[in-house]
């Protein structure tokens, strides 16, 4: 199951570089990555179902490229899974859309999205699509030769963390996800509110956080979200470790106004479920949450070089 989930890594790769924060407009060249395993018919197939346009760049991925991509020894035999990388306008927003759930069936949009503000992507549109029912990995390792093409260095703290992240939440929402008083929402607006709540304690100590400080952030959200009765200590365990490590990474002030609107996002989303949690995203007043759009559109002009040398104009 590790394995399938390092799929969702596929929009991660920008966690793999310095904190990043995009420009408010940029030509962006998007970027076709596919699996070297597909035939004519499925890479055809493949094209169709991402809705790939002509002229884009493609970039094929072999089974013998993977381990080294990847950073892993897994003996792969086969890559299909591909993904489809476009530029947006979505103030800030990563949007993710799995357009062969038959063949990628364990990763929820919401992870992806979480993930994504851990790995530091901002205004990007990324499907994701297998011909065959595979884990995924050839989509993850594409999208890291397509930034290694650019000429940006990965790393490989950030891809591990990203990853971690991943493999935590994606295993807790396959034990949990039919049992009364969860949902995958509940689960990743808590993820995202730790983060959150990580960072702020980080930036009140001077860039220090301690393992303690980390434990009773978890341990508070979760039972903010009422999820204390329904994970289990290796559940909470997981989350603990996993933000110890999360940490560690030194975010830009745009991934950490993500997370406060992706928090409000999966507010708005969830339902009763997170209507009855007791979470400090409901205690942000409306000059804050008005806020946030606009601390995004001043850090966009911020890097229109870096996304111009990345995609090229």
């Amino acid at each position: 199951m590790k394995k399938l989930i390092k799929v969702v890594s596929s929009l991660l790769v920008m966690a793999s570089m310095s904190p990043l924060v995009f420009a408010d407009k940029v030509a962006i060249d998007p970027m076709f990555t596919y699996g070297g395993s597909l035939n004519q018919e499925q890479l055809v197939e493949t094209r169709k179902a991402l809705g790939v346009q002509a002229g884009t760049e493609e970039i094929p991925v072999q089974v013998s490229e993977l381990n080294g991509l990847l950073n892993d020894t897994y003996p792969y035999k086969q890559v299909y899974s591909s993904t489809y990388i476009t530029p947006a306008s979505n103030n800030g927003q990563v949007t993710v859309e799995i357009v062969t759930p038959n063949t990628i069936t364990d990763i929820t949009p919401n992870q992806y999205q979480n993930a994504a503000i851990t790995a530091g992507a901002v205004d990007v549109n990324i499907k994701v699509a297998s011909a065959v029912k595979v884990d995924g990995s050839g989509a993850l390792a594409g999208v890291y030769k397509a930034f290694q093409a650019s000429g940006q260095t990965l790393d490989s703290q950030a891809v591990a963390v990203a990853q971690d992240e991943l493999n935590v939440t994606s295993s807790i929402n396959q034990e949990h996800q039919n049992q009364s008083g969860y949902s995958d929402e509940l689960l990743n607006a808590a993820i995202a509110e730790i983060k959150q709540n990580v960072q702020t304690e980080k930036d009140a100590n001077g860039g220090t956080i301690t393992q303690e400080a980390v434990q009773n952030i978890v341990n508070n959200v979760i039972n903010n979200y009422n999820l204390g009765d329904i994970l289990s200590n290796n559940n909470i365990q997981d989350i603990q470790n996993y933000m110890t490590n999360f940490s560690n990474l030194e975010l830009s002030q745009a991934q950490k106004d993500q997370l406060a609107q992706f928090g409000q996002t999966l507010q708005e989303q969830g339902g009763q479920l997170l209507d009855k949690a007791k979470t400090a995203w409901n205690g942000l007043d409306e000059e804050t949450k008005s806020g946030f759009m606009q601390m995004l559109q001043n850090i966009w002009n911020a890097i229109v070089e870096f996304v111009s040398s990345l995609f090229g104009n």
